[in-house]
């Protein structure tokens, strides 16, 4: 439609124009061009004859003169301005120039005019053809613009016919094509028609409310659903206020503001914005929710709004439901972790009376039946700590308080560490370990060795006990990535009896032991596996099984790993509780304070301390503990928790917050709360340490040994040009938190090399250290002190100077820095720390 009226527009215009040029084909424009030329020639003409008058010199003739004169340049002038003049218009110019330079004769006086006529006629004889000329060319000038001009109208007549065919032919064609489109309007109104019909029907049997309403808030269209749901009919719905219909009393207020505002801002609060959850009211007054979805819509009345709405009652309910079993698991599982940690305590508690008395039968004169007695029951005291273990160590994974601490480990002693201590186990039942460490190097890695040692414990326990009488193979090795990372494998290998196909996949699930027979003839709790699947996965790691039935098992674990410097390897290389340890006299009888409120465990522990070398002092509860304390110094306090009226906790606050002698005396939990958030709580208020009942006595005399090397004065171990070094304050670096031996260091290196190899290599770091400690002090350039730290750290790591090693590690880091000050610092604080370290190695060794 548009380049149809573009083309008769511009077809009516060329017609226009064709018009005007004909109608302006008269010769006015060129006749008078041509009456200018001609008239320049006639006043020419006159000109010259009033010159020859105008030599009479009168005042007559020679004012005709000028008059002529005059016409004749204004003539001239005029033909100048005449267009289309080309041709002519070099002469009229040189004409005019001409005369031009007489203008000031003929404008002055009549003396003056007299004077210059000659001059004026000569000047007419040479130009006296240029009139003639000038003429000649209008002639040539008006034939050559009528020519032009007819021309320009005939290809002006051919344009316009074009546009006229091309615009008949488009008038044609929008004919067609408008007969067309008026086809398929009617095609189109048919099936919009159908269309309405069909959303009509659609919008009825919609499962949801569907209301329409207008921007009054008036509805507009209520469907079947609607109707269901409110109770109000079609009929009766529309054009009534839906707020005063369907809106509770307590809400309407707010939908009239919201209405309002939309009427005067245009910006809507609830359409387009998806999913809503109102209160709707019935026709019976029953106010329910609904979820509601609004959209918007224009019409030529204002905007309209389709509501969907649903009825969520039930929905409320189902939630409210699972909610409440949310509610009724979380609680059951609070009460399983109370239950655990209660049952935990209420077990350990007899069992450490057990245990502990029979440790100290162990070390009286028994004869062989009694031996064997008291071996089984250890045996049998050891399996039911290891089930409670097991039990306990599910219940931290599932809560997440499984405490993972990295360490620079050295995977070969490690697993040449679990073989020594698993070969009891493996003997009993006649089964062969070997280790196999042709794959793997000496480089260390960053891991949690206690997880390690866990899942080996796990995985070789279970090999040994299905393969009496076979072999178990422990490997390692490392191999690289795609990603060019490093993973380390760890392999366990049996030839037992092997495990069917279709119990594979359950071997790692908790409580599943597939040796379910009357005669069983392995023991456990099914939860070995179960604890190594999630050890694994807080590795990062994956484990996988391979069974024949008949010939063997073999699981592989999969880690990712981090490489690390060999020289800094501080981690547990074994397990704690399994290791032997050396067990030579404390280093001082201390004063010791025991505060339980069970006489059984009071008087074994007390026999155990005294047994050890130390002396004891009984409290039978909290108050008595405070009351004890306040009166007498001692060297360190044990301190069971659950006690009745004022327990562990309360009264360790109250020790370390009074005026008495012990408020600064070490404080250790003796306790059967094992779990990481209690072990944190008895950290927060002041508690140095902690020791899980049962006791091991064991473990109890390294502790104590420990506390016992902290009261020796050490200035008479040194060396003896060191003896008059000045022991500074512990400084505040990472290395004065860290203990002064690694007690399962020390306890793998007297497994390795026996306890006269060990004293002999303790008394070489002795020398050698007097030897390098005073020129390392004295070292003035930082690469010197480096390369000194970095030499004396790796000494002592191997021998377990713990504390020692990461102070030297910590001057070594300064000097790689460039942190001279710090550096000079830290060395301030060898000599003190040599002295501790040297004082607890004896007693350590037995030096």
């Amino acid at each position: 439609m548009l380049i149809l009226v573009v083309g008769m527009s511009i077809a009516a215009y060329l017609a226009y124009n064709v018009w005007d040029r004909i109608q302006a084909l008269d010769s006015a424009q060129q006749d008078h061009a041509e009456w200018v030329f001609t008239q320049i020639e006639i006043e020419f003409l006159k000109t010259d004859r009033a010159l020859a008058q105008a030599k009479s010199a009168t005042p007559e003739a020679l004012e005709e003169f000028r008059k002529r004169f005059d016409i004749f340049y204004s003539r001239v002038l005029l033909a100048e301005r005449v267009r289309n003049n080309a041709k002519a218009k070099p002469q009229i110019r040189e004409l005019r120039l001409m005369l031009d330079g007489f203008l000031p004769a003929i404008d002055g006086t009549d003396a003056e005019l007299a004077a210059a006529l000659d001059d004026i006629e000569a000047m007419l004889r040479t130009v006296e053809d240029v009139p003639r000329e000038i003429a000649l060319a209008s002639i040539a000038i008006a034939s050559e613009m009528s020519q032009n001009e007819r021309r320009e109208i005939v290809r002006l007549i051919e344009v316009m016919a074009g546009i006229v065919l091309f615009v008949t032919l488009a008038l044609v064609g929008a004919v067609y094509r408008l007969s067309r489109q008026a086809s398929r309007l009617n095609q189109t109104t048919q099936m919009v028609e159908e269309n309405h019909l069909r959303l009509a029907t659609t919008l009825q049997a919609s499962l949801d409310a569907i209301v329409v309403i207008n921007e009054h808030g008036e509805i507009e269209d209520f469907n079947g659903s609607a109707e269901e749901i409110f109770g109000i009919t079609h009929e009766a719905a529309k054009g009534r206020d839906y707020i005063s219909l369907l809106i509770p009393p307590a809400d309407r207020t707010a939908h009239r503001e919201r209405l309002m505002r939309f009427r005067q801002t245009g910006v809507t609060e609830v359409a387009d914005r998806g999913r809503r959850e109102f209160e709707m009211i019935d026709q019976d007054g029953r106010i329910f929710p609904v979820e509601m979805s609004v959209s918007q819509s224009p019409s030529g009345q204002g905007a309209l709004f389709i509501a969907y709405i649903r009825d969520i009652t039930e929905k409320r309910l189902r939630e409210a439901e699972i909610i409440a079993a949310r509610d009724e698991a979380l609680d059951a599982y609070h009460e399983k972790s109370r239950f655990f940690a209660m049952m935990s305590h209420e077990m350990r508690t007899p069992l450490n009376g057990v245990i502990s008395a029979l440790q100290l039968l162990q070390d009286d004169r028994l004869d062989d039946e009694q031996k064997r007695y008291l071996e089984a029951g250890m045996t049998s005291g050891e399996i039911l700590l290891g089930h409670i273990n097991d039990v306990l160590a599910i219940e931290r994974s599932e809560a997440g308080t499984y405490e993972q601490v990295q360490h620079t480990c050295d995977m070969t002693v490690l697993m040449a560490g679990i073989i020594n201590t698993m070969e009891p186990l493996a003997e009993a039942g006649g089964t062969r370990l070997h280790l196999d460490l042709t794959q793997l190097n000496d480089k260390a890695i960053v891991t949690d060795p206690r997880a390690i040692q866990q899942i080996l414990v796990n995985l070789l326990s279970n090999a040994i006990k299905f393969s009496p009488g076979g072999d178990v193979t422990l490997k390692g090795w490392y191999a690289k990535t795609e990603a060019e990372g490093e993973e380390f494998y760890l392999q366990v290998e049996d030839d037992g009896s092997g495990i069917p196909a279709g119990d594979i996949d359950r071997i790692f699930e908790d409580f599943v032991s597939l040796d379910s027979r009357y005669e069983r003839r392995t023991g456990g709790t099914g939860l070995g596996l179960g604890i190594v699947r999630r050890l694994v996965k807080r590795l990062g790691g994956e484990i996988t099984c391979e069974s024949t039935v008949g010939q063997g098992t073999c699981f592989t674990l999969r880690l990712p790993v981090e490489r690390a410097d060999l020289s800094e390897i501080d981690c547990d290389e074994a397990p704690h509780e399994q290791k032997k340890r050396v067990e030579p006299s404390p280093a001082k009888r201390l004063n010791l304070l025991l505060v339980d409120d069970n006489e059984i465990n009071r008087d074994l522990i007390k026999a155990m301390l005294e047994k050890i070398g130390h002396d004891v002092t009984l409290a039978t509860g909290g108050r008595e503990a405070i009351e004890l304390a306040d009166s007498a110094p001692f060297d360190a306090i044990l301190m069971d928790i659950s006690m009745p009226e004022v327990n562990g906790v309360q009264a360790t606050k109250a020790i370390l917050s009074g005026f008495g002698p012990n408020k600064e005396t070490p404080i250790i939990a003796v306790t059967a709360h094992a779990l990481p958030k209690e072990r944190e709580e008895f950290s927060a208020v002041g508690m140095s340490g902690f020791l899980q009942k049962p006791l091991d006595m064991k473990v109890l005399r390294a502790r104590l040994r420990e506390i016992s090397a902290r009261e020796v004065m050490p200035e008479q171990a040194l060396p003896e040009r060191l003896a008059s070094a000045p022991v500074p304050a512990p400084v505040g670096g990472k290395f004065a938190k860290r203990p002064l031996l690694n007690e399962q260091q020390m306890t793998d290196l007297i497994d390795l090399l026996g306890e006269e190899k060990l004293r002999e290599r303790v008394q070489k770091l002795f020398d050698q250290v007097a030897d390098d400690l005073p020129a390392l002090i004295a070292t003035d350039a930082l690469p010197n002190l480096q390369a000194r730290a970095h030499a004396m750290a790796g000494m002592c790591g191997m021998l377990g100077a713990d504390r020692l090693h990461g102070l030297l590690k910590e001057i070594e880091t300064a000097c790689k820095t460039e942190k001279d000050k710090d550096a000079r610092a830290l060395c301030e604080a060898l000599p003190g720390t040599w002295c501790a370290t040297q004082a607890a190695m004896k007693a350590q060794v037995g030096l």
